[in-house]
C-alpha cells in the first residue's frame, strides 16, 4: 500500500541546538526507512518547512507507527493521500467509458 504523506510541519520552538540535533534524526530516520523501502520517496518542497514522502507499507496500522517514530512527528501536520496505480485507473476509467450511455440532448 502506497501513500503520499505531506507534512506540512509546524512551529518548533527549541534552542538551535535542540533543532538541529532533531533534524539530523530525522534526516538518519528518513534515510534508514529509505534503505529498508519503507519510504520510495522523499523531497523538500522548496522555499518551506514541508516535505512529501510516498511510503510503501503493508497497512495503515504500519503506516500509522510510521508516523509517530518519525522524529519530527510531534512538530507535524500530516496530510495523507492512498495512491493507486495511474495505469490502471486510466484503463478502468476507459472500460468504465465504453460502458456509460450516451448523455441526451
Amino acid at each position: 500500500m502506497r501513500f503520499l504523506v505531506i507534512d506540512r510541519g509546524g512551529t518548533i520552538q527549541l534552542e538551535p541546538s535542540e533543532a538541529k540535533s532533531l533534524f539530523l534524526k530525522a534526516r538518519d530516520w528518513v534515510s534508514d526507512m529509505m534503505n529498508r523501502g519503507k519510504i520510495e520517496l522523499s523531497y523538500a518542497l522548496a522555499g518551506q518547512m514541508a516535505s512529501v514522502m510516498v511510503y510503501n507499507v503493508e497497512s495503515h496500522e504500519e503506516l500509522d507507527d510510521l508516523l509517530q517514530e518519525y522524529p519530527l512527528s510531534n512538530y507535524s501536520v500530516f496530510e495523507i493521500y492512498p495512491l493507486s496505480d495511474a495505469l490502471h485507473s486510466f484503463e478502468t476509467a476507459s472500460q468504465t467509458l465504453g460502458m456509460a450511455r450516451p448523455m441526451a440532448a
